[in-house]
């Protein structure tokens, strides 16, 4: 405790020093004087924590009643005592709260986390203890955004005040104000009223002139929508689960798996609404990003496909609603980002931007319907006298081309061609069926209506109405535009007003006109057509009796056994292996040595006991190769000479017959190795004189000349020698 505290004095500082040079002296309880920083841990007396707040909205949209009312009456009650004693505190006593106490700020913060959406209120007016809550809300959020503009406030009187250097520094040093905390604030205080929108607009304005690092954190924050768009559409492909992107807890009170995520679609829809609003010079980087392109295919992508989703497990979710509240938000964003740059000057890259638009034919639609762009491509041809106009008649037909070709758009009239004649079977519908389901009603022109093309077109709109309600509201307007408009504007007759909405369309049966045409009844899904086994005598259809196809296997070992496709190829090679025999003496050939021909091809070289003399005795001639083929060549001359009548071949023969082939080839192996192996050869001379005599009876002269010139040449003409062999086998057509 201090003895001498003069801090609460409003003459404390007569100097009138900023708060960084400010010091406060005092005397303790051993009488030492101190000199103590205004802005220090000193000055926070506080013994307990702030409380930190609880949402009013039980979960989804949904307020708390009851006990848990009750409850957050009490917790709220804490918080405004909260804030109001930090208003209450002098600057210095107040800096040094929000920037050593941890507590104080965390509870501005959660706070702002968990308030209630601006576009999320509800009327209280027949709730008492609801209105007294609602009131507690706004005095909450009023404290809550005086503490903000106290903090974006650096002069708050003549003796009060800091340099601007330090307040940036304590600001954006100790994460004071943080851009994720300024996108709270604003889908907490939105831009129900003028004055909201002014108030965030001071409040944006002084944050980025006192501290410019956080337009680099508004250019960061920017990129994450890609990756957010990204996460929305897997969590929509996974059907909302949790992990996909974010999600909600499994245990959560969902009517839909989806409304996690329409909501935080419409949390991101709102606050680029309003982030452009605020802060237009983010232009350049929202182009730079290509976030006009990111919300037009999210539009056309995510969007169609979370209605689908929605409406197949809860016709009546109230995310449908969010959901049509979010696409119209997304619309108003991009018309926001075209009015910006049709402001700026920059033509040529919003007609870009609306061209790479014209894939995402869901979105250009919606956006034709509402912002028809004929209109602003007139005005900025005004403008931009420099543009090329072939390319804003493109956009522009582009454009209305699809709105033109969706059924979505113009509707019944311009589709009567495609209209389903069904007049002759509503002759025979019921009184139950003709009231649930109207007859085609002639329109204006004399044409007729398809009531279901133009429920479609409804529905594809407002997907959260029956198709019962639907088809009586049109029984009372010409089209479904001007249906869907008295809808929108709340503009129905008294007693379609007070119908169910969720009225279900029931068809008419048509088992009874089946009926009333054959005079039976039947309830199979093919009665009448051609499958139809109980009208047809013989239907175009397998008619099963049992389990199984007729002519299938029974079971898995039939199966395996079934050999009738083995058997088909059996029979088909047989048949080609049929050859019809004739006797010999029609000029057909004996097929009987057929078999021992293959081992006696015309190229095999002859056994080696006829050919060893030969190769020796040409161990000494180096043109081997061409004595041979020239002595193959004579000796074929002289058989030919001698015996040309049957080595003949006849041209007209589509093959030449095996046996004067084989009478041709004994022929030429009695000639080439017949003589010489009975001793007259050049080689067999020199075998024999190498033999020689027997040993001690004495060797002749050429016995020991033949010795002494093998034993010479045996390295090049032995047996290891493949020169020649290769030689010869070539000289024999064997390559290889």
């Amino acid at each position: 405790m201090l003895d001498n505290d003069t801090s609460n004095n409003n003459n404390c500082n007569p100097q009138k020093l900023p708060l960084g040079d400010l010091k406060f002296a005092f005397s303790g309880q051993d009488g030492v004087r101190r000199n103590i920083p205004a802005l220090d841990e000193h000055w926070v007396r506080r013994g307990k924590s702030f409380a930190s707040y609880v949402c009013m909205m039980s979960s989804y949209g949904r307020l708390k009643f009851g006990a848990a009312l009750e409850e957050w009456t009490f917790a709220a009650s804490n918080c405004r005592q909260d804030m109001e004693f930090l208003l209450s505190l002098t600057q210095h006593e107040f800096w040094s709260y929000m920037v050593y106490e941890e507590s104080a700020m965390a509870a501005v913060v959660t706070f702002l986390q968990r308030a209630n959406p601006f576009y999320r209120q509800t009327d209280a007016s027949t709730d008492k203890e609801l209105e007294q809550a609602n009131r507690l809300y706004g005095e909450l959020l009023d404290l809550v955004v005086r503490l903000i503009m106290r903090l974006c406030t650096g002069e708050e009187s003549d003796s009060e005040w800091i340099s601007p250097q330090q307040h940036s520094s304590l600001l954006y040093t100790n994460y004071l104000i943080s851009v994720p905390m300024l996108f709270d604030l604003l889908i907490a205080v939105g831009d129900a009223e003028p004055a909201n929108v002014e108030l965030l607009r001071q409040i944006f304005d002084k944050v980025l002139r006192l501290q410019p690092e956080y337009r680099k954190d508004l250019k960061e924050a920017l990129t994450f929508y890609e990756s957010a768009f990204l996460s929305m559409q897997i969590q929509v492909e996974n059907e909302g689960c949790e992990g996909a992107g974010g999600g909600a807890p499994l245990d959560a009170d969902l009517e839909t798996p989806y409304d996690d995520v329409v909501l935080y679609a419409m949390d991101s829809a709102y606050t680029l609404r309003l982030l452009l609003l605020l802060c237009p010079e983010l232009l350049e980087t929202i182009e730079q990003l290509r976030l006009p392109q990111s919300i037009a295919n999210f539009y056309d992508m995510t969007v169609p496909m979370l209605y689908k989703n929605i409406y197949m497990v809860n016709p009546g979710a109230q995310s449908l609603r969010w959901l049509n509240e979010t696409r119209q938000q997304f619309l108003v964003v991009f018309r926001r980002v075209v009015s910006l740059q049709m402001e700026a000057g920059r033509g040529q890259q919003l007609v870009e931007v609306m061209q790479e638009c014209l894939s995402a034919q869901a979105f250009v639609v919606d956006y034709q319907r509402q912002f028809p762009l004929e209109h602003d491509m007139e005005l900025l041809v005004q403008r931009c006298p420099n543009i090329k106009n072939y390319k804003v008649d493109f956009v522009v037909a582009g454009y209305q081309k699809a709105l033109s070709s969706c059924p979505n758009g113009i509707m019944a009239d311009d589709m009567v061609s495609n209209v389903d004649t069904e007049e002759e079977d509503a002759e025979f519908e019921d009184e139950d069926s003709s009231r649930t389901s109207p007859q085609p009603s002639p329109t204006s022109n004399g044409a007729t209506r398809d009531l279901d093309l133009e429920v479609t077109a409804v529905l594809d709109v407002l997907p959260d109405l029956g198709r019962g309600f639907i088809r009586r509201l049109l029984t009372r307007y010409e089209n479904s535009e001007q249906a869907i408009a008295a809808i929108l504007d709340d503009n129905l007759p008294p007693d379609l007003a007070q119908m169910d909405r969720q009225e279900v369309y029931v068809p008419p049966d048509p088992q009874d006109t089946q009926q009333r045409q054959t005079g039976l009844r039947h309830y199979n899904v093919h009665d009448g057509d051609r499958y139809d086994v109980l009208t047809r005598d013989q239907p175009e259809c397998i008619i099963k009796q049992g389990k199984g196809l007729p002519g299938a296997p029974r079971n898995a070992e039939q199966l395996l056994d079934d050999k009738r496709d083995l058997k088909q190829l059996k029979e088909r090679y047989q048949n080609y292996a049929m050859v019809e025999e004739t006797p010999l003496e029609s000029g057909e050939y004996d097929d009987e040595y057929d078999d021992s021909y293959e081992a006696l091809n015309e190229g095999q070289a002859p056994p080696v006991s006829l050919l060893r003399a030969r190769l020796q005795g040409a161990a000494f001639n180096s043109a081997y190769e061409a004595q041979d083929e020239v002595e193959d060549d004579d000796e074929e001359s002289s058989e030919g000479g001698s015996d040309a009548e049957p080595a003949k071949r006849n041209n007209r023969d589509f093959c030449e017959n095996p046996e004067v082939i084989r009478a041709r080839y004994q022929q030429r192996q009695m000639a080439k190795y017949g003589q010489k192996s009975g001793g007259q050869g050049a080689g067999a001379g020199a075998g024999s004189s190498v033999v020689g005599a027997p040993k001690g009876q004495g060797q002749s002269q050429q016995t020991q000349r033949s010795r002494g010139q093998k034993e010479a040449h045996k390295s090049s003409r032995a047996n290891h020698n493949r020169k020649a062999g290769a030689a010869f086998k070539r000289s024999k057509g064997m390559m290889g």
